[in-house]
């Protein structure tokens, strides 16, 4: 199923949401369709790394598609600066530019991390969410809200980027 959200103000900031189950093993089909990038950072938490990561990259991999992993330690957090320059400082040794592409696999933590890099490295590259929970499904994919906490509070840096697509994957909720 997918589904348009459109932005009347903003008309190029417009995005689909695809929503099937197993469209982890579809998601090199769209990326070669839509051309969001010529290589990929999938970045995630330590938990989900362990679950989709290495099998999203391997069906990138059969589709001739460079990516790499970026993960990070599982839990709010890490949802901070600090982790977000270790990821930005990965990203140049890695040589991801603006003819590149973020993928956002996780949860919210990883929506809201991984959204707010992509608006702030170079500034601003292409990014895609691929949620993992329920919340992140319902919540983080949708609206383009990203950032980090601060020791005052919750989310006071960040800002408003919205993804080039949403894929869900619902046979993640099994996990």
């Amino acid at each position: 199923m997918k589904i348009k959200v459109p932005l009347k103000k903003r008309i190029n900031d417009s995005y689909n949401i695809h929503v099937q189950e197993g469209i982890l093993a579809d998601i090199p089909k769209y990326l070669l369709k839509n051309k969001y990038g010529k290589k990929y950072a999938i970045i995630t938490d330590s938990n989900v790394k362990k679950l989709y990561a290495g099998k999203l990259q391997k069906h990138l991999k059969n589709h001739k598609i460079d990516s790499f992993i970026i993960p990070f330690p599982a839990g709010e957090k890490s949802k901070n600066l600090s982790t977000v320059e270790k990821i930005c400082s990965q990203l140049n040794i890695l040589g991801i530019d603006r003819q590149d592409c973020i993928i956002a696999l996780g949860g919210g933590v990883t929506g809201d991390i991984a959204g707010f890099v992509a608006s702030i490295h170079l500034r601003g590259i292409p990014f895609l969410q691929v949620p993992t929970t329920l919340l992140a499904m319902t919540d983080s994919s949708i609206g383009g809200k990203t950032g980090v906490d601060m020791s005052e509070g919750k989310n006071l840096i960040g800002t408003f980027n919205q993804p080039k697509d949403i894929f869900i994957d619902i046979s993640t909720l099994l996990s």
